[in-house]
């Protein structure tokens, strides 16, 4: 049981680990730190959950009071209650709630304000509680998770009931000890208990103590309205983000003018009457295997699709309609006559859905339409006019999304060929649309493709300065080639035959049809898992209760189809992978992968290049595309009929914007304070070629007059790569000497160890074996020179970084996180280059040696940041797709520690699976503001903090989940060192967006504008400090630029001094000779999260097998191959004043 105690000392001084769980013995009222919900430690039986989930004692606990038997949403406990002793039982809960319903109403209210404001932030934030009390007794019974439908659970039969007491003074307290002792032991399944006796209760068990029941208010909350209610409290909270400077003049340079792949869209008519109806379908009735009738909810899109269809087929609307197939209606004014004009009324529509099997009749249905909302255009139109008096509660989002289904109305409907994928579309008319990708070994004609690269469009409404726009772009995805599965298989891993963990990590949730189905359309079955046996000898039971193959089953149940199944072909199921749960077993080779599937991660380094090659196009040719094919499948140009029937007109050329401003490139210093220009061609890159003639870096790390290098060869010294590799390694030394090491020229100046790649295939033996071997030529690498530990390992790989992935991660995981050693890794291609010698490449090297042995390579000179500011990055990765669903997130906090800005040191965390915010960033920004003082003896005055990873819909959880935590740091570190807490400018970095923009001359219509354009006016939002910066030069198809959205900013800098700064900083990158397309700190906690998924790799590739099934976060840490740190980071203490990870 949990035991609370005042003044914990270890909460104040430990991090997330310990909080608000069984390790904590600090009273919750006084508790600093946020319920993190990564540990889960019941205090019931010290499973992996909470004690509101478990099921074993049917108990909610109260993260409020502490009481049981109820949660935070219903809690009417005020904080004198003695809450630090162990309360977790309903006899406890009732005794308190005799004491509270003895307080004045006056006493409540109170209480209720002071429970609105704890928790009104917070990833749990729900509605105010009701007062109503329960005087009534349940006619529920017991639900299926453990708590009851009716929380007045004081009349179950196995609780006993307390004594009626009198009313308490208010102010008392209750020594709810003394009770403890009292009371007799509670049932561990009374739920069960109640429901097997199958009595009524007895009205004297039902009717419960003046004041001891709650009402009942909702049930525990599935994760997708938890996410619903964190939707709207985030899009809530990013109406108070800072506003667009009503003022904004500055002054415009360079190019006059521009363009945007931006449409305007005019409201023709605002006060139009559109209506968006949402479309509830009625259950479809069905039979099992067992002949018993059953009734399924409507949820996949393509049966969606098929209803919407034949309900609009047999019920022609009245009115002018858009659809999106899948749940909204948008019409002109009542879709039928008999729909109402409140919002809310609901009318229904009969129609047959006619079945996908011929030999079944027509079931008749009923689809409901509930008119849900009007589209606003005025407030629209208020909106992005920034006009006085408009509704500043006016988010326009629903509405946009009411526009898009407008503006498809040539895409969604059947008659559409080609593919579509969210706000994307694939035609495959398109001449350029579609190219093969073959496996990576195999190029022979006639070969089997394993994905299909398709050229598409992304299309959005979007409100912008003073207009509303549509936003076009092309984009490039890679699919799943269509063809029988068991081609692909053999494509992709060819023979020997691989393990069956490896062919369901790249096939999971993969759709598929049965070749042998009757029904048009054939049915889509998901991939659940491939079982290690082949059909001909893999194993079920029948509906006769018989063992039989499943090649046997398919041979008798469907003989037309049995020369196409192979005994040997793969077993797949498409069923459920839940032990207890039916399994539906096929042949792979009838199988067909479906349409238009993408192929996300899976596709890794096979696509590359093509994907490259495809996707690499001039700004000129994008434009053409846009303009010839992807507006006419719009309905543009010109504008039709069809948005003019809904108040809208789209103008047919592409936005043109003036007063771009262009921002000046920095000045580069090196050592002694040498200045080097940036090109006159390229203003954001630069060469070393004068660095390396005698002036080299500005800060050397280490002399480092000893090269150390460790060769991996999959064979034990191959002689050819051995030469190879000894010349890589003269070269480098020349090279070091040149930018300023003091390596020498002879063979006593690189020492070279070999060692043989790792062949086996358990994760943790393979890590384990792996760095034993690392760690034995280390060791003999240090006797060779002299017993000096080597500052930094040169590691020579025998393939490319990327085709031998677990290798690479092993090697990270060894340097970092086990010997405390930075490594430098050196493909196999790399090798033979450097060995030529590639002078490009050995200066992108030695940039990597240097910083990595706490060097700096270059300076900015005059960046106008405000004294003692520390610039700080954050970003998060999540789980991909098909990956564990408990496979915990990372997220990493980079940050500077002095006044160069070029180093930015590491924190990072494990966080429950797919968290959107980052759950314990207040523990990595005080380790980040520790690491600050202690360099410099006092905290820092001003933060500069850049977001990463976060999408528009994000941008108010970052003020409401995030900033306050970054306050709670600095707070927590004032009180410790004293002095003023650090003013905090916060803004958010965006790439993943799809706004571009092209040179609006006929000079150079294929070149891209230059970097240090800025576009702050036209296309941003106009209700945010926002802008777009290109910061970067891109030689090759049509640059991205990066967009800042600025969330707060207490220094005061303003729009104009943010937008130099951030250019300035974009040149700080240490990795190359280039500005960066984000901001230094946004990308380098990018490149954190990337090696934290390397030391991952094993648990995001499912090679842990049953090690990490259904683990709780604590778990992934405290696991020796991944993480293998309970507490902070999981690297070596060696590397944290380093930029090991880049």
């Amino acid at each position: 049981m949990q035991l609370y105690v005042r003044n914990c000392s270890l909460c104040k001084d430990r991090k997330s680990e310990h909080r608000r769980t069984q390790h904590c013995s600090l009273d919750p009222e006084i508790n600093p730190y946020r319920r993190f919900d990564a540990e889960r430690q019941c205090d019931f039986c010290t499973k992996d959950h909470e004690p509101h989930q478990c099921k074993e004692f049917k108990a909610n606990s109260c993260s409020n009071c502490g009481h049981g038997w109820h949660d935070k949403r219903e809690c009417m406990l005020d904080q004198s209650f003695d809450s630090h002793l162990e309360q977790f039982t309903l006899p406890k809960y009732r005794a308190a709630s005799q004491v509270q319903k003895a307080r004045p109403e006056i006493r409540r209210e109170e209480c209720r304000e002071k429970y609105n404001q704890r928790f009104k932030k917070g990833r749990y934030a729900q509605s105010p509680p009701s007062t109503t009390l329960t005087s009534t007794p349940s006619k529920s019974g017991p639900s299926e998770t453990g708590t009851s439908v009716s929380r007045s659970i004081e009349s179950h039969p196995l609780v006993p009931s307390l004594p009626a007491s009198g009313p308490v003074a208010s102010g008392s307290s209750m020594n709810l000890s003394e009770i403890n002792k009292s009371l007799p032991r509670q049932s561990s399944q009374p739920h069960q208990a109640s429901q097997a006796s199958g009595q009524p209760q007895s009205q004297t068990q039902n009717q419960p103590l003046s004041g001891d029941g709650v009402e009942d208010q909702s049930e525990e909350k599935t994760d997708a309205e938890i996410r619903k209610e964190n939707c709207e409290k985030w899009t809530e909270a990013s109406l108070r983000l800072a506003g667009y400077p009503p003022d904004n003049q500055l002054p415009a340079s360079g190019n006059a003018k521009i363009r945007a792949n931006f449409l305007e869209v005019r409201i023709t008519n605002s006060t139009i009457d559109l209506r968006r109806y949402r479309v509830e379908f009625g259950k479809i009735p069905s039979r099992d295997r067992h002949g018993n009738i059953t009734y399924r909810s409507v949820v996949k899109p393509d049966l969606k699709r098929a209803m919407i269809n034949q309900m609009l087929a047999a019920n022609p609307p009245a009115a002018v309609y858009a659809t999106d197939f899948f749940c909204y209606i948008i019409s002109v004014g009542r879709l039928y006559p008999d729909c109402g004009d409140a919002l809310g009324n609901a009318i229904t529509r009969s129609h047959l859905l006619t079945s996908a099997d011929p030999a079944l009749a027509p079931l008749s249905m009923s689809t409901s339409l509930v008119y849900e909302r009007n589209v606003n255009l005025a407030e629209l139109r208020r909106f992005v006019n920034r006009a006085s008096g408009r509704d500043m509660n006016y988010h326009p989002g629903e509405d946009l999304k009411s526009l898009n289904i407008i503006s498809w109305q040539m895409i969604f409907p059947d008659t559409f060929q080609g593919g579509r994928l969210g706000n994307k579309f694939y035609p495959e008319n398109a001449p350029f649309s579609m190219v093969n990708v073959l496996p990576p070994n195999n190029h022979q004609n006639g070969a089997q493709p394993l994905w299909d690269l398709c050229d598409g469009f992304f299309s959005s409404m979007r409100p912008g300065d003073g207009r509303l726009l549509l936003n076009l772009n092309c984009t490039t995805s890679a699919f799943f080639h269509q063809c029988l599965l068991e081609k692909w298989i053999s494509a992709k891993f060819g023979r020997p035959l691989p393990q069956a963990a490896n062919v369901i990590r790249e096939l999971r949730g993969v759709k598929v049809t049965f070749v042998g189905d009757p029904k048009t359309p054939k049915k889509k079955w998901t991939v659940a898992g491939i079982d290690s046996q082949p059909v001909g000898m893999k194993t079920f039971t029948d509906d006769n209760g018989h063992p039989i193959t499943v090649w046997q089953h398919m041979t008798n149940t469907y003989p037309r189809h049995q020369q196409g199944c192979s005994r040997e072909a793969w077993c797949v199921n498409v069923g459920s992978i839940v032990p207890g749960q039916r399994q539906i077993w096929y042949p792979a080779d009838m199988l067909d992968i479906c349409w238009w599937q993408p192929a996300g991660k899976q596709a890794g380094i096979e696509i590359t290049k093509q994907m490259l090659r495809l996707a690499t196009k001039t700004p000129l040719v994008n434009q053409a595309n846009l303009r010839n094919t992807a507006m006419p499948l719009l309905g543009l140009p010109p504008s039709p009929g069809h948005y003019r029937a809904f108040g809208l007109d789209v103008q047919p050329n592409f936005l043109s914007l003036d007063r771009v401003r262009q921002l000046v490139p920095p000045q580069l210093k090196f050592r002694s304070d040498t200045p080097v220009r940036t090109s006159q061609n390229n203003p954001a890159s630069w060469t070393l070629n004068e660095v390396a003639n005698g002036r080299g870096f500005a800060v050397i790390g280490n002399l480092y007059p000893v090269l150390y290098l460790i060769y991996i060869d999959t064979k034990h010294r191959n002689q050819a790569r051995w030469t190879r590799a000894t010349d890589f390694a003269r070269v480098l030394c020349a090279d070091l000497h040149r930018y300023g090491f003091s390596t020498g020229t002879g063979n006593d100046a690189r020492l070279m160890e070999d060692v043989p790649m790792s062949t086996i295939a358990n994760p943790s033996l393979r890590r384990a074996a792996f760095s034993a071997t690392l760690d034995s030529a280390v060791a003999r690498l240090k006797q060779r020179g002299g017993g000096i530990d080597p500052p930094l390992v040169i590691v020579l790989l025998p393939n490319a970084k990327k085709s031998e992935a677990d290798l690479y991660s092993d090697v990270k995981w060894w340097g970092d996180c086990i010997s405390g050693i930075p490594t430098v890794c050196i493909s196999t291609d790399g090798v033979e280059r450097g060995a030529r010698p590639d002078l490009g490449l050995m200066a992108n090297i030695a940039l990597k040696i240097n910083f990595k042995l706490g060097g700096i390579n270059h300076r900015i000179a005059n960046i106008p940041l405000r004294d003692r500011t520390m610039i700080m990055g954050a970003d998060v990765t999540h789980v991909g797709k098909g990956q564990d669903d408990a496979c915990p997130s990372q997220a990493g906090v980079v940050a500077t520690r002095d006044g160069n800005y070029v180093h930015y040191l590491a924190s990072a965390r494990l966080q429950p699976h797919n968290t959107e915010f980052i759950e314990d960033l207040q523990g990595m920004v005080e380790e980040r503001l520790e690491a600050y003082h202690q360099h410099n003896g006092r905290l820092p005055a001003h933060i500069l903090f850049y977001r990463d990873g976060v999408g528009e819909a994000q941008y108010g959880m970052v003020l409401e989940e995030e900033l306050p935590q970054v306050r709670a740091a600095c707070a927590s570190l004032v009180a410790r060192y004293g002095g003023q807490s650090p003013l905090i400018t916060l803004l958010v970095v965006g790439k993943r967006h799809h706004a571009r923009f092209f040179p609006d001359n006929n000079k150079q219509p294929s070149r891209n504008l230059p970097s240090g354009t800025v576009v702050d006016r036209g296309v941003i939002d106009p209700n945010r400090t926002n802008f777009y910066l290109q910061s970067h030069d891109s030689a090759l198809g049509t640059a991205r630029t990066g967009h800042y959205v600025l969330i707060v900013d207490e220094t005061g800098y303003g729009l104009g001094q943010l937008e130099m700064i951030t250019n300035l900083i974009c040149f700080t990158g240490s990795r190359a000779t280039k500005g960066l397309s984000v901001c230094t700190p946004a990308k380098y906690a990018d490149i954190l999260c990337t090696r934290l998924r390397c030391y991952m790799y094993p648990a995001l590739h499912r090679e842990m097998g049953t090690a990490l099934t259904n683990a709780t976060v604590t778990q992934y840490r405290q696991n020796p191959t991944i993480w293998n740190s309970a507490t902070g980071n999981p690297w070596h203490g060696n590397v944290n004043n380093i930029m090991f990870y880049l």
